[in-house]
């Protein structure tokens, strides 16, 4: 019997694992997809999938870090671009006003799958469990039960895996990435420091 229970849990975190490295792949595959269309580096348009990305987490009902975190953005940032851009900010209250109305927000509202993957997503990125439920907005009990079921428990656990792998050790201090304003600016020709 216990030979079952083992394979069942070995099983269960090879598929976890599996999960979360689709998940990384989806997101490398937008990379990809970005310099097959030769938009890699265009700050204009990184920043429109951002706000895309955080209007997606508003329609979903999640609050304002979870928006943040969906953006790819601090939550400071998020901020800033609503107080600077009108038309953002009235996406973000109109995602915000839709998910009130179909019950998102509601408290006793199931997680969704993406919240999942956000929780995923700042766990493999180093932030603790409790951290990242808190920046969703999920309550600790809820978190509690989340984690009770085995699937759950079994995809933190690999993301928490690959959040404790050491990243690569980097020849140079830091890191800069070219970035072009917009399409008539040609070519990029000053290193930004991200």
């Amino acid at each position: 019997m216990n030979t079952q229970h083992g394979d069942d849990t070995s099983h269960r975190l090879a598929w976890a694992k599996r999960a979360v490295h689709d998940l990384n792949a989806g997101h490398e595959a937008h990379g990809s997809l970005g310099e097959a269309l030769d938009t890699t580096g265009d700050l204009r348009a990184e920043n429109a999938h951002r706000r895309a990305e955080a209007v997606r987490a508003a329609a979903m009902g999640l609050p304002p870090g979870a928006c943040a975190l969906a953006a790819g953005i601090s939550e400071r940032m998020l901020t800033v671009w609503q107080d600077t851009d009108p038309h953002f900010n009235a996406a973000m209250a109109g995602a915000h006003a839709l998910a009130h109305a179909h019950g998102l927000t509601d408290p006793t509202a199931p997680t969704s799958p993406f919240a999942l993957r956000l929780l995923l997503r700042a766990v493999q990125g180093g932030t603790g469990i409790l951290a990242a439920a808190q920046q969703l907005g999920i309550p600790r009990h809820r978190l509690q039960n989340l984690r009770a079921r085995p699937q759950v428990a079994a995809l933190v656990s690999a993301a928490q895996s690959i959040a404790r792998k050491p990243a690569p050790r980097r020849s140079k201090p830091y890191a800069y990435r070219l970035v072009r304003t917009s399409p008539s600016d040609g070519p990029p020709t000053a290193p930004r420091k991200p």
